[in-house]
This record gives C-alpha cells, structure tokens and sequence, in this order.
C-alpha cells in the first residue's frame, strides 16, 4: 500500500512537472527524455534518503524536496537562450524581421489610406501630411511595444527560432543545407544557413544605368525648351535629381557587388527615405492637372503646349495618385532586401 501512495506520489510530482515545462517542449521527444531521467533521478534519491533502501513515501517526499518544485524544474529549461537586453541573442534576427515586415506593412497602409482620403476627400496638403505622420507614428509605437512584449515572453520561456517551424520543414532546411554544402555555397555565421548571392551586379549597374541617363535627361530637359509650365519644369528637374540619385546608389550597389552588406543596408536606408521624400512632389503634380503639357503641331508656330484639357483633369488626378503609392509601395522591396542581408553579416 506504501510502495502503490509513493508511486502515486511520484506521477503526480512529474505529471505536474510536465505541465510546467515550457511549450516548446511539449511536441518534442526532448520531453519524455527529460520526465524519464527525472523519474530515475527521483528514484535514486528516495533509494538513498530512505533508511531501509526502499521507495518510502517520506523518502519521495525529501527527494522532492531536495530536487524542488515542478516550477524550479521547469525554470532550468527556460534558460535555453544566451541573454540580450530582454530578447535572447537566439531570437534577436526573427525579432527584428517581423518587426521590418510588420513596420512596412504599417507604413503601406497608411499611405495606402492617404491616398484614399485624396481621392475621395480631397484634402488640403497640411491635412494630407499631418495624418500621414500621425498614422505612422501611432503605429509604429504600438506595433513595436507590442511586438517587444512577446519576444520578451518567448525569450523567457526559452524559444528558439527552429521552434516555430514544422518536422516537414526542419527536414527540407536539412537537405538544403547538405546541397549548399556539396556546392560550395557560404554558410552564415549567425544563422548556420547557406547563402546564395543577394544581388546581381551587372543588373543593378545597366539599371543604374538607364535611370541616370533619364533623370539626366529630366533636369536638363533638352526637349521643348521654354515651352512648359515652370511649375511643371521645376517639379521635372526635383524628379530628374531623385532618379539620377537613385540610380547613383544602384550603380554604387552593383560596384560594390556581394560584399560589405552593412553598406548595401545603409543604400537601401537612403533610398527609402528618397522615395518617401519624393511622394509629397507627385502629390503636388496630382493636385495641379493644369500644369501637365500637352503638345500639338500648329502649321505657323510649330509645336505648342496647349495643355490637358479640363475633361481630363480627374483621370490625370488618379493617374498620379496611383503612381504615388507605386513608388511608397517599393520601398516595401527595399525594407525586405535590408532584412535579407542582415544574413550575410
């Protein structure tokens, strides 16, 4: 009757074992292992407290003591990441991945509602940029603090990124990195991952290439000289400068080729902000229609500008408005290449 209340006593005492360990355990066949040595350890210590040599129930009890509580237990498992401000070194890079994804995610909708409220409201420009920056900023804030907070829990209960991904893709991982291997191709020193080329520097150098010649183009205008709007012309030079400093960076990044991603990082960084600094100015050109040229061929004065007429005002309007948001949305690209390349360092 002792023997059958001590083992009673013992699969109680692992049963709540087993309900403390971290969830990450729970799928695991790491998980019966650890409640089997318990259980042999557990044994052990009670054969040793007990003055007879047998499992007793105040020999269980002492043992149970002595090893502590299923909590104390379960905490040794939770230590499984190396410390990093409140986000172990082991969760850090998915940390800042889905807070990137997330934060573009943000950012395109709001741009996304911007250009909605102008289409449909029409708002003044003050309008436009205050919600726009309050919008960002709101979500930003919230997102991040929420995003930290579970980080810091799944940091706590001792996660790994592997944690998160099924048998079927731990195994695909395991035949990719045996394939990387056999090729020859880098393996991260951070994520044990094989590494594949992350640009091709021949394309981003034509690229760069083609666009500087355009915006070149664009702020020398050597076409219908004095015959455009000034507003119009100005707005094509501010347009020419961004493309040509966009194509710089292009052409800089095909230069550079595969190395010193910290760099290609930091281009990637300047090209958003160029394309969220040259939104405001499509804007402008969305609002003033009437600046757009329009050329036909009169007999006596040769080309003219006789401008878009009003009919077209509206379509001209959304034309803009839509390319507006193209240009907001690819620098969601931009977001997603910098996260991709944080690998490489």
């Amino acid at each position: 009757m002792s023997n059958m209340k001590s083992e009673d006593i013992i699969k109680e005492y692992l049963k709540e074992v087993k309900k403390a360990l971290p969830d990450w355990l729970k799928e695991k066949k790491e998980q019966k292992e650890i409640l089997a040595d318990l259980e042999e350890h557990l044994r052990e210590k009670a054969r040793e407290l007990s003055n007879t040599g047998e499992i007793t129930v105040d020999a269980v009890y002492n043992a149970i003591e002595r090893m502590g509580s299923p909590k104390v237990i379960a905490k040794e498992y939770k230590k499984r990441g190396t410390p990093h401000v409140y986000i172990t070194k082991e969760m850090w890079g998915l940390y800042k991945t889905v807070l990137g994804i997330v934060f573009s995610v943000i950012i395109a909708l709001n741009i996304l509602a911007i250009f909605l409220t102008i289409f449909f409201e029409n708002p003044s420009l003050e309008t436009i940029f205050g919600n726009l920056v309050s919008g960002i900023q709101v979500g930003l804030l919230g997102s991040f603090a929420v995003i930290t907070i579970i980080f810091a829990f799944l940091s706590m209960e001792g996660y790994f990124p592997e944690d998160f991904k099924s048998k079927k893709e731990l195994e695909k991982q395991k035949m990719l990195m045996e394939k990387a291997r056999e090729e020859g191709y880098p393996i991260s020193k951070k994520t044990g991952l094989p590494l594949k080329p992350f640009i091709k520097p021949i394309e981003e150098i034509i690229g760069g290439g083609i666009a500087l010649i355009i915006g070149i183009v664009f702020i020398a205008q050597p076409l219908f000289v004095g015959l455009l709007n000034p507003l119009f012309s100005l707005l094509l030079r501010i347009f020419g400068i961004f493309m040509a400093t966009e194509a710089s960076l292009d052409i800089t990044r095909g230069i550079i080729s595969n190395h010193k991603p910290s760099t290609h990082q930091i281009i990637h960084g300047v090209t958003i902000i160029l394309k969220f600094a040259l939104i405001p100015f499509i804007i402008i050109l969305a609002l003033n229609p009437h600046i757009f040229p329009w050329f036909n061929y009169d007999e006596l004065s040769g080309w003219v500008n006789t401008g878009v007429s009003v009919e077209f005002y509206e379509l001209l309007r959304n034309i803009f408005i839509f390319v507006a948001v193209i240009v907001g949305l690819t620098s969601i690209e931009d977001f997603y290449r910098i996260i991709k390349i944080q690998k490489y360092k």
